[in-house]
């Protein structure tokens, strides 16, 4: 009983390690690949000015909506058809990918598990 015991405890000893050991690589190759990348394309992450400028708008339109309900009617009648095509397709596939996640997390199709 005792050796039994022993070999499921090394073998799963063994299994996490190589586990930890993948990540740790995948990890790594996903970082170096992003360095490169951020230094390519030239990113550098958004000043204090930049963020404070966004922020500031947006809480002033969504002020403005607030204190204005009929502007966004207006705003929602000048709305153009492809957009709105555009923005619907985004939305389906944020959709869909939500779903195929579901799916993938519970490994089915349908349901959860009943334990």
């Amino acid at each position: 009983m005792l050796g039994r015991i022993q070999n499921y405890a090394t073998g799963l000893v063994s299994k996490a390690n190589l586990l930890s050991s993948k990540a740790i690589y995948y990890g790594k190759v996903g970082a170096e690949i992003s360095k490169q990348i951020y230094v390519k394309e030239g990113l550098q992450p958004p000043t204090v000015a930049q963020f404070k400028s966004v922020y500031s708008n947006l809480y002033k339109q969504s002020l403005n909506f607030v204190l204005k309900p009929t502007e966004i009617l207006s705003c929602l009648k000048n709305v153009q058809k492809n957009n709105l095509l555009k923005y619907g397709a985004y939305g389906i596939q944020l959709v869909g990918f939500y779903s195929v996640g579901e799916v993938i997390g519970r490994r089915k199709l349908v349901g959860y598990r009943h334990h």
